[in-house]
């Protein structure tokens, strides 16, 4: 029901006009369905009677239904504010959601976000192929669910290693697969790449162990992380956070 309704609304209203439009029908659907007070979203800190379940081609999460934020979001809140809480470092986050955006500002002053496609809240337009910013500029950069859109995405790693700061922290996360990364540049259409890879503008999806090894080439120092172990089982189910929150932590 929710995916087919957001269908309907991206349909009828124009691009341009959804970020002024989104936070206004969040609030009201939420103030008139969901208010409640058995689950709390640690990102914009509403309460609600329950998150919005959705089911993905491999995968299943909860929604905000105030906010909008994924597990993911919410999961990233925890390992950003346990783990980097100097609040004058230069982040860069790529295709943020935008109450992770709004949160994210609110509290480093030099946080910077960007879109290319123009899909998300963001500030700037930069290619990730080719970053418009000079060498070692950011201390940490956040890239979650970026590379498998990118058809390049050796070009666009060189890319973030070569604007980070030495012993910066770039953040990664994309959908994985048992087995190796699999990826096929004949397959072009909407409907075959939803069949091979998930999503209809996907052009891979990457295998654990052969993401670990692609980073390690460019020269990260890497650590894979299920940053939901760090979270307690009470907080998991009071913050709607799945059990599997895998990221590439990658030090340069």
């Amino acid at each position: 029901m929710y995916k087919l309704l957001k269908e309907i609304y991206r349909k009828l209203i124009p691009n341009k006009f959804h970020y002024i439009i989104e936070p206004y029908l969040r609030a009201i659907i939420y103030y008139l369905i969901y208010r409640g007070d058995t689950i709390q979203c640690n990102i914009c800190l509403s309460k609600s009677k329950k998150f919005i379940p959705i089911s993905f081609i491999n995968s299943k999460d909860k929604i905000c239904p105030k906010c909008g934020s994924l597990s993911r979001s919410r999961a990233l809140s925890f390992y950003i504010f346990k783990y980097f809480q100097n609040i004058n470092h230069n982040i860069l986050e790529f295709s943020p959601h935008r109450s992770l955006h709004d949160l994210f500002k609110s509290k480093f002053p030099n946080y910077i976000s960007s879109d290319y496609e123009n899909q998300f809240y963001a500030q700037k337009k930069y290619d990730i192929t080719n970053i418009d910013v000079s060498d070692n500029s950011f201390h940490l950069i956040i890239c979650f669910h970026v590379l498998e859109h990118i058809l390049d995405d050796g070009k666009a790693i060189k890319e973030l290693n070569r604007i980070l700061k030495k012993n910066g922290a770039l953040i990664i996360q994309v959908p994985l697969k048992t087995g190796k990364t699999y990826e096929d540049f004949k397959i072009t259409n909407k409907e075959d790449r939803l069949k091979a890879f998930g999503q209809e503008d996907h052009v891979r999806i990457y295998g654990e162990k052969s993401l670990e090894e692609k980073l390690k080439a460019f020269h990260f120092n890497v650590e894979i992380i299920n940053i939901s172990k760090g979270i307690s089982e009470v907080e998991k189910k009071l913050y709607g956070i799945s059990d599997k929150e895998i990221i590439f932590q990658c030090i340069k």
